[in-house]
């Protein structure tokens, strides 16, 4: 379904129009705009469903920088580095400082992903590994082959072997993320540690500056960006830290947009933006709380196996 029919049957349910009415361009936008309302508090925690929201999980490689504990994913975070696919090659052969075209194994990754292959593509944001232990960042420039041109030339040498990492898009905001682990270069994962109470790492994490291999991560939802702290300043910045999380819900931009939602959703975001729009109609009878009401409970109970337990009054 896209948006226009969900809000058209919307607007059914809560009798403001006739079935196979004509919503008016003004019902039209209202309706949009509290639609996309809707479905960004379903992101969030209230709904005690969060195995439902499987279609929104998401597998982020955040890249880590020698020194640096404290990071941002977000597309507005111009210095995250961290997306859904990232790919990896290394350099076929030294590359001194002052350097633009590098010479790379290949221009394509199947390894860090498997069943897929990440393709380096003009603009896309690039790491070079260095000898002196840090990754330099940079833009691709043309299209790469056996060969990768970097907008910003080498600060230091490279030697042969030296990781290169690529991806295309900066990760999103994650709603919720639900587990983490350290993947070395061997791509072995160790299970991380997560604090979701900054008060919890504080008094967990005496020495929050030492050198080391992160083992634990603090997670902070910001207004346009999760924050990550790590418990220790990391050495190693061929280790990379995979985070599984929920992402938001997708934006609706315009009604032709198709609902980014199970089809088994479709009756409750129908009666729930129903139940939204009602006060502009001033009109909602006990049958159509009825209605919303089965919907909801259809909503929360899907999948129940993956959907945690809990308690409430009644």
């Amino acid at each position: 379904m896209t948006a226009a029919q969900i809000i058209a049957s919307a607007y059914e349910d809560s009798g403001i129009i006739q079935p196979g009415g004509t919503v008016s361009s003004a019902q039209s936008t209202m309706a949009l705009n509290r639609l996309n309302v809707l479905v960004k508090q379903l992101s969030a925690q209230p709904d005690m469903a969060r195995g439902i929201k499987v279609w929104t999980r998401k597998r982020v490689t955040l890249a880590l920088a020698k020194g640096q504990q404290t990071y941002l994913i977000g597309p507005a975070s111009t210095d995250a580095r961290a997306s859904t696919q990232m790919g990896r090659t290394t350099l076929s052969a030294a590359e001194a400082a002052s350097q633009t075209v590098l010479s790379i194994t290949s221009n394509t990754d199947t390894t860090t992903y498997p069943g897929t292959t990440i393709t380096m593509t003009a603009s896309d944001i690039i790491g070079i590994q260095l000898d002196n232990g840090t990754i330099q960042w940079s833009t691709i420039s043309g299209t790469p082959s056996t060969t990768a041109t970097v907008a910003d030339a080498l600060t230091g040498a490279a030697a042969s072997g030296n990781y290169v990492y690529w991806f295309t898009s900066r990760a999103q905001r994650m709603v919720e993320v639900e587990s983490a682990v350290l993947r070395n270069s061997d791509m072995t994962d160790m299970e991380m540690g997560i604090y979701r109470d900054a008060r919890q790492y504080d008094l967990a994490v005496s020495d929050k500056f030492a050198d080391g291999t992160p083992t634990a991560l603090l997670v902070e939802q910001m207004r346009i960006a999760t924050c990550i702290t790590l418990n220790s300043q990391p050495t190693d910045v061929t280790d990379q830290i995979i985070i599984t999380g929920l992402y938001p819900q997708e934006d609706y931009d315009a009604t032709t947009d198709d609902i980014a939602f199970p089809q088994e959703c479709y009756g409750m975001l129908s009666w729930e933006l129903a139940f939204l729009l009602s006060g502009s109609g001033g009109r909602w009878t006990q049958h159509m709380e009825a209605n919303r009401q089965r919907a909801v409970q259809i909503y929360k109970n899907m999948y129940p196996e993956v959907t945690d337990a809990y308690f409430q009054c009644g």
